[in-house]
Formats: C-alpha cells, structure tokens, sequence
C-alpha cells in the first residue's frame, strides 16, 4: 500500500497542466491573509451557533463519584486503563467533564474497574 505522499505526488503528477494551474490558485487564495481572516469569522461564527457540549449535572455528579472512588482506592489511571481497558485520555477527559456524552457501556465498565455498578434511576422532573 503507498504511503500519502507518494500517493499524493503521483496525483499530482496526473494532472493536466490546466488542473495544476487551478490548484495552485486555490492553494495561494487560502494563503492569503483576507482568505484566513474571513474563515476565522466563519470559524468563530460556528463555535457562537455550535457551542462546545458540556456534561450535566448528573452526569458530571457521576464522573465525580467514580474518581473519588478511585482516589479513594488508591488507584491511578493506569491502573483503571489496566483493568478496564479504557485508555488514560478518554478516562482523564471523562472526569474533567471534557467528555460530553459518554455511552453507558463505557461508564459501567469504569464502574466495574472499581468493583462498583452504576445503575439507572428514574426519578420525577421536579426531583434534583
């Protein structure tokens, strides 16, 4: 199998000189300054519409107990990545909150690296 540079200069190799010509506009258009300002507005644009997602309070609460049991146990991530198989970064990012949305499965097996369970609860709306 070739490697993406090789592949890449024998693409590029293929083309007409036509083509090579439009690839070279496009490449000097998004190099220039006013190119790059204008795709920070967009870009700045996205993240105003398309916010960064955050973990609730609960779940957040969730990720907090599961820590704290494993600080309590004396237990690294290295040891939980150990047990669970979950890699350090993903368990680091799930108790900072950095990970919005984890899937249940995942959540349970960190339980299950600490002897615990975690279980559903459905509680009245109202209820915090």
């Amino acid at each position: 199998m070739e490697h993406g540079t090789e592949r890449n200069r024998k693409r590029w190799e293929a083309l007409t000189p036509e083509q090579k010509a439009a690839v070279e506009r496009i490449r000097t258009k998004h190099q220039t300054p006013e190119y790059r300002a204008e795709e920070e507005v967009v870009r700045e644009a996205v993240r105003l519409e398309f916010p960064p997602a955050h973990a609730d309070a609960g779940l957040s609460a969730l990720m907090e107990m599961l820590r704290a049991e494993r600080e309590r146990q004396g237990l690294s991530l290295s040891d939980i990545t150990e047990r669970s198989g979950i890699d350090k970064a993903t368990l680091s990012k799930l108790e900072t909150g950095k990970m919005a949305n984890p899937t249940f499965q995942t959540i349970r097996t960190y339980a299950a690296a600490l002897g615990k369970r975690a279980r559903w609860v459905l509680e009245d709306a109202g209820v915090s």
